[in-house]
């Protein structure tokens, strides 16, 4: 079985620039491949491995990069969380942790991964999910029909007998009456929905020349209590490496780093205070690489997340800005330096960032993410200290990288002392 793995786990040679002692800690949080090759997989230790999302940080990454940026005891912002790997990484270097994302799927899975969990609750998540099985266990056997229309999106991405099992799960889970569980159970649904699905893998369809997934009778059900057994068992392992626990070694009465985890624009922040956050680190949306919301899809429909403010608020889509030209240039260069001066706010006088971004395809034309940095922070307010590259596949249109290849950079900046943007 083909591993799943981070895009930074890639390897190669990595270039870099700026001041030596900040690039030559880039390049290290950069190079993961070569750094980490008998350590097993971090990025499937412990809530790492629980939910596929397209393009994570490498956990190793975001770890080094929150130490380069941040001492313990302080707060790091993420207002481009994802699946929350900076986040986790934070808490477990004893960070308080701040993460915001448009994208209301990856608000809840982030929430719901460093959700504190006592054995009383885990009883009553577990009991929940094999209601649910029962549930839907017996609606098979009755051969009972689907209880609510499903349009073609489902019908084409589900074999008929799994998506009558799965709307006997969704129907079980939205009769809970705890709330906290429910959210669980929604998370346990959203990791499950590609595996039992048409679909090949999590970032592709399915094709023609594939053998069709062969999924019983029964299987889904299974499944799903399976996977919330897994989210017990994997928040148990986060929890025990975690400052303040009884496995970690501190003094009885240590506290444990705090997380708050919400919705939001990143050109808005509207819940961080002024100056809040001690460092920023995160990977904002590559420019016109992906669609979140398609690529989500799925998943937002199936949970009943509203994806409207995501649709409209999302930032470098490939939709929007993949036709390339000018136009879709200034409109990149406009989300990022907005989203930029909104971390200017939050982000402490001499406060770091650090961005992993990569370059990116717009209408046949390479863009260096580099180069939009150096034209967009310094008007922001940023000072840019140092950098390292590493190359990287591309995916759109091969000719944009024909004669230098597409490359990875981790961009470490710095507010400037005024504390003022330059408009």
């Amino acid at each position: 079985m083909r591993q799943r793995r981070a895009l930074t786990h890639v390897g190669g040679e990595v270039t870099r620039e700026g001041a030596n002692e900040e690039s030559l800690a880039l390049a290290h949080a950069l190079d993961v491949a070569r750094s980490t090759g008998e350590e097993g997989d971090p990025a499937r230790a412990h809530v790492h491995g629980f939910h596929v999302y397209p393009a994570r940080m490498h956990p190793v990454t975001a770890t080094r990069l929150v130490e380069i940026t941040s001492v313990a005891g302080t707060k790091v912002l993420d207002p481009f969380c994802g699946s929350g790997t900076v986040v986790v990484s934070a808490m477990l270097a004893r960070r308080d942790a701040i993460g915001v994302d448009l994208n209301p799927l990856a608000v809840l899975l982030t929430s719901r991964k460093v959700a504190v969990r006592d054995d009383a609750y885990t009883e009553r998540l577990v009991a929940a999910a094999a209601r649910v099985r029962e549930h839907a266990d017996l609606r098979r056997t009755k051969k009972a029909g689907a209880l609510r229309r499903y349009g073609p999106e489902d019908v084409a991405a589900f074999d008929p007998h799994v998506l009558l099992e799965l709307d006997s799960i969704r129907d079980a889970m939205e009769r809970e009456t705890d709330g906290v569980v429910r959210d669980d159970l929604r998370v346990v649904l959203s990791a499950i929905l590609v595996k039992v699905s048409r679909q090949r893998a999590d970032t592709a369809s399915a094709r023609d020349d594939e053998a069709p997934k062969r999924i019983a009778a029964g299987y889904t059900a299974k499944l799903f209590v399976k996977k919330t057994e897994e989210l017990v068992r994997r928040t148990r392992e986060l929890a025990a490496l975690l400052p303040g626990s009884p496995s970690s070694g501190d003094p009885p009465g240590t506290r444990r780093p705090r997380a708050l985890v919400f919705a939001g624009d990143a050109r808005e922040l509207a819940k961080v205070r002024d100056g809040e956050a001690a460092a920023i680190v995160t990977s904002p949306p590559y420019a016109g690489t992906y669609d979140y919301v398609a690529h989500h899809a799925l998943r937002l429909r199936w949970l009943g997340l509203a994806s409207a403010q995501f649709e409209k608020g999302e930032i470098g889509s490939r939709r929007e800005l993949g036709r390339g030209g000018p136009g879709a240039l200034r409109t990149g260069e406009d989300q990022r330096g907005a989203a930029l001066a909104a971390m200017h706010r939050f982000l402490a006088p001499r406060g770091r960032a650090a961005f992993v971004v990569a370059d990116s395809e717009l209408g046949g034309r390479a863009v260096r993410a580099n180069e939009t940095f150096a034209a967009v922070a310094p008007r922001r307010g940023f000072r840019i200290v140092a950098r390292a590259a590493q190359s990287r596949p591309h995916f759109h249109d091969a000719r944009a990288f024909a004669r230098s290849p597409r490359l990875e950079h981790v961009i470490l900046l710095e507010r400037d002392a005024s504390g003022r943007p330059v408009v």
